[in-house]
C-alpha cells in the first residue's frame, strides 16, 4: 500500500507525479478517503517534505485538528511550518479566483524552497469556471496541470463525473481514485483512456473504492476505508 500511496499522492518529480482526479458522487465518502490517505502519507518517510492543501467551497473537512483557514497570507505561513493545512475560499462566488491565487502562491512557495514538493487536493472542481471536457481552464490551472510536475507540485481535482475533466488533462494524469460514479462515465473511459470501466463502476458501491493507475493501466480495488 505504501508504495501506491507515493504514486497516488507523493510529487516526486517521476512519472506517476502527473496529476491524479478523484472522481465520485456526492455523499460517497470522498472526503473520509481523502483525509484518510492523506493522514497515512504524512506517516511515511516519502513524504517528509510534502506539504498537502485541501480546498474546499463547501468547507468541509475531516482533517481532525488542522484548523481550516480562509486566508492565503496565512495559510502560506501555516503550511511552511506543518504538513498539511485546509483553506477554506473566503468567497464562493469567486471560488476560480481563489483557487488561482492559491495556485500562484504554491508555485511562489516550490520557486524559492527547492525542498519542498506539495500536493494540492481541490475539491468541487466541477463548479469552477470552463472545468468540463469542452471548457477553458484558467491559465493557473494549467501551469499546475502542465509544469506543476516540473516543480513538485501534483494537481489533484475532486469531480463527481469523470467527463468533467477538461480535455488538458487527457494527456496529463498518471492514475484516477475512483469511488460510486455515474454509469455513464463506462463510455468516457473507454473512450479517453481505452480502459474499460463497466464492471468495476457497478463495484463501487458501499464506501468501495478503487485507484487506476494509467501508467501500467492496472485497477487496485478497496474495501471501504476503516473510521
Amino acid at each position: 500500500m505504501n508504495e501506491l500511496l507515493s504514486q497516488m499522492l507523493l510529487p516526486d518529480g517521476k512519472t506517476h507525479s502527473l496529476s491524479i482526479a478523484i472522481s465520485a458522487r456526492s455523499g460517497s465518502g470522498k472526503t473520509t478517503l481523502i483525509s484518510r490517505l492523506v493522514q497515512d502519507a504524512s506517516q511515511l518517510e516519502e513524504f517528509e517534505n510534502t506539504r498537502f492543501i485541501y480546498v474546499s467551497v463547501k468547507m468541509e473537512s475531516l482533517f481532525g485538528n488542522v484548523e481550516p483557514i480562509n486566508d492565503l497570507n496565512k495559510l502560506g505561513k501555516w503550511i511552511s511550518k506543518n504538513r498539511v493545512g485546509v483553506y477554506y475560499p473566503p468567497d464562493p462566488e469567486n471560488y476560480e479566483a481563489s483557487v488561482d491565487a492559491l495556485i500562484e502562491m504554491v508555485f511562489d512557495m516550490a520557486n524559492r524552497n527547492e525542498e519542498a514538493n506539495f500536493c494540492l487536493i481541490i475539491d468541487d472542481c466541477n463548479i469552477l469556471d470552463g472545468f468540463d471536457n469542452r471548457g477553458n481552464p484558467s491559465s493557473s490551472m494549467k501551469k499546475a496541470i502542465i509544469a506543476g510536475r516540473s516543480l513538485g507540485i501534483k494537481m489533484i481535482p475532486v469531480t463527481h463525473r469523470l467527463a468533467n475533466l477538461p480535455r488538458l488533462f487527457n494527456g496529463n494524469l498518471s492514475g484516477l481514485i475512483l469511488m460510486n460514479m455515474n454509469n455513464m462515465d463506462s463510455e468516457y473511459a473507454n473512450r479517453i483512456f481505452g480502459m474499460d470501466f463497466e464492471n468495476l463502476i457497478m463495484e463501487l458501491d458501499d464506501y468501495k473504492w478503487a485507484y487506476v493507475d494509467l501508467i501500467s493501466e492496472s485497477v487496485h480495488r478497496f474495501n471501504p476505508i476503516k473510521v
